[in-house]
C-alpha cells in the first residue's frame, strides 16, 4: 500500500508538491505566531520574575502589565515597611519603581526608574560589564534627601540645573547595547535632556533601561515622590518543618469562602496587605499567568488566524485526493476486480494525505525555523521561541488533518462500481 501511494503521489509531481507547499505555510504561519507570541512574554515574565521580591503592589484598578506612570505617593513605602502580620513585620524590603517609555534600540523600551540602594534587587547575581551602575555613591540621591521635610517633599528650585544634568545617567542591558550599538559613554536624548549610558548590564534584569528614580520624580512630578508601583521582599515565614510556606486561613480571610482554607505564606500577606493599603497586591510568581490572561484576546486571534490558515490547507489536499479519485476512476476498478476492499481503497487515500501532510509538515518546521532567524536577524530584541510543544501540536495537526482530508475521497473511491470504473476511458 505504502509503495503504491508513494508512486500515485510522484506520478502528480506538481499537484504533490503544491500540496505540501499549502500545509508547509499553515503549518509555518502556526509555529511562528506561537513561537513569537509565547516568546516574548516569556522573556519578558522571566525577566520580571529575577527581581528579588515576592510581591508586587499597584494601584487597585492597574494591570501589572500596561502600568505606567506614577500612581502612589510617598506615604505608602513606610505603611508597607510597617506592615504586620500575625503580630510580626513580615516585610524586608519595599522598593518603588518609576515606570516610563524611550526609544532606544529601534523601538520603545521601558524604563525603570530606581533608587541606586535598590538596583541589588533587580541585578541579583548578575554583574556590570562596562561602567558602572548610575548615581555613583547614590550622591543625587543622598542630596535630596537633605533637602526633604518630614512629609519627603521638597523644594526643586534648591536643586540646580547642574546637579541635574549630572545625574541624568542611564543602565542598559547587554542586548540592548548590542543592537543599538550603544557604549559607555554615549547620550541619549530623554525627558528633553541629555542622558549618558554610563553602564552596561547582563542581560535578564526585569528592565532594560534604568535611570535613578529621583532623576524621574523632579522632572515629571517637581519632586514629588510618586510612584508606578513597588516590589516587596518578605522576611521569611516563621513556621518551621512542612508547613513553613503554608498558613491556616479562618473563614474571613480565606478567598473562596466558607470555612478555612490552605493558602500560601506570600498569598496571606498579599490578601492582608492588599486589605490594609486598599491596593492591588499581585504575587510575582504569578506575573507570567497575569501576563497571558492580559493577552487573551490576542491569542483568541492567533489561534482563528492560524486554524483558518490550516483549513485552507487541509480544503486543498481534500480536493486534490478528491481529484485523483477521479482521475483514476479506471485504476481504483482494477484494484476492487482484484480484491481490494473498501478498507484498502480508504487506506490508500489517508497514507498519500498522510504523506503530503507529514512532508508539509516537516518543510512548515523547517520553514518555521528559517522565519524564527530572519525575524531575530531583522529585530534583534525580539524573542522567537520554538518550544517542544510547538513542534508535537504541529506534528498533531498536520497528521490529523491529513487523516481527515483523505476520508471523503477515500470513501468515494470505496463506493466505485468496479464494473462502472473498468468501463471508464
Amino acid at each position: 500500500m505504502f509503495s503504491l501511494a508513494v508512486a500515485h503521489l510522484a506520478h502528480r509531481k506538481l499537484r504533490t508538491a503544491l500540496s505540501i507547499l499549502a500545509v508547509s505555510i499553515g503549518i509555518m504561519m502556526l509555529v511562528v505566531m506561537l513561537a513569537l507570541s509565547h516568546g516574548m512574554l516569556n522573556e519578558v515574565a522571566d525577566r520580571i520574575q529575577s527581581v528579588d521580591a515576592e510581591l508586587i503592589v499597584l494601584p487597585e484598578n492597574e494591570n501589572v502589565i500596561f502600568t505606567a506612570g506614577a500612581a502612589f505617593s510617598g506615604k505608602y513605602a513606610p505603611v508597607i515597611d510597617a506592615f504586620e502580620y500575625g503580630g510580626r513585620r513580615v516585610v524586608k524590603q519595599t522598593i518603588g519603581v518609576m515606570l516610563d517609555t524611550l526609544h532606544m534600540g529601534g523601538q520603545q523600551q521601558r524604563l525603570f526608574g530606581v533608587d541606586r540602594a535598590d538596583m541589588s534587587a533587580f541585578l541579583g547575581r548578575r554583574e556590570v560589564v562596562r561602567g558602572r551602575l548610575f548615581d555613583e555613591g547614590r550622591a543625587f540621591g543622598d542630596r535630596l534627601d537633605g533637602l526633604r521635610n518630614e512629609n519627603g517633599y521638597y523644594d526643586p528650585a534648591l536643586v540646580g540645573e547642574a546637579e541635574l544634568l549630572a545625574a541624568c545617567e542611564l543602565v542598559i542591558d547587554e542586548r540592548l547595547a548590542r543592537v543599538g550599538d550603544y557604549e559607555v559613554g554615549d547620550e541619549v536624548i530623554f525627558l528633553g535632556r541629555p542622558f549618558e549610558i554610563v553602564g552596561v548590564v547582563e542581560s535578564g534584569v526585569a528592565g532594560r533601561v534604568f535611570c535613578p528614580i529621583q532623576v524621574l520624580q523632579y522632572v515629571k512630578n517637581g519632586g514629588v515622590p510618586w510612584v508606578s508601583l513597588f516590589f516587596v521582599k518578605l522576611h521569611p515565614p516563621p513556621l518551621a518543618g512542612g508547613d513553613q510556606d503554608r498558613l491556616r486561613v479562618g473563614p474571613s480571610e480565606a478567598s473562596a469562602g466558607g470555612g478555612a482554607s490552605q493558602v500560601s505564606y506570600e498569598e496571606a500577606i498579599a490578601d492582608a496587605l492588599s486589605e490594609r493599603i486598599k491596593a492591588k497586591v499581585e504575587l510575582k510568581g504569578a506575573y507570567r499567568d497575569l501576563m497571558y490572561e492580559s493577552f487573551s484576546q490576542v491569542y483568541v486571534y492567533i489561534n482563528v488566524a492560524s486554524g483558518m490558515a490550516l483549513i485552507v490547507c487541509f480544503i486543498i489536499i481534500l480536493l486534490s485526493m478528491y481529484t485523483m479519485v477521479l482521475e483514476r476512476t479506471r485504476e481504483i476498478g482494477i484494484l476492487k476486480s482484484l480484491g481490494a476492499g473498501r478498507a484498502y481503497l480508504i487506506g490508500l487515500s489517508v497514507v498519500e494525505a498522510t504523506l503530503v501532510c507529514v512532508c508539509g509538515t516537516t518543510l512548515g518546521l523547517g520553514l518555521a525555523i528559517g522565519a524564527k532567524l530572519g525575524l531575530e536577524a531583522a529585530k534583534p530584541l525580539l524573542t522567537v521561541s520554538i518550544e517542544p510543544a510547538f513542534v508535537l501540536i504541529a506534528l498533531g495537526i498536520g497528521i490529523i488533518g491529513g487523516v481527515l482530508s483523505a476520508l471523503y475521497p477515500g470513501y468515494r473511491a470505496a463506493r466505485l462500481d468496479p464494473v462502472a470504473a473498468l468501463s471508464m476511458e
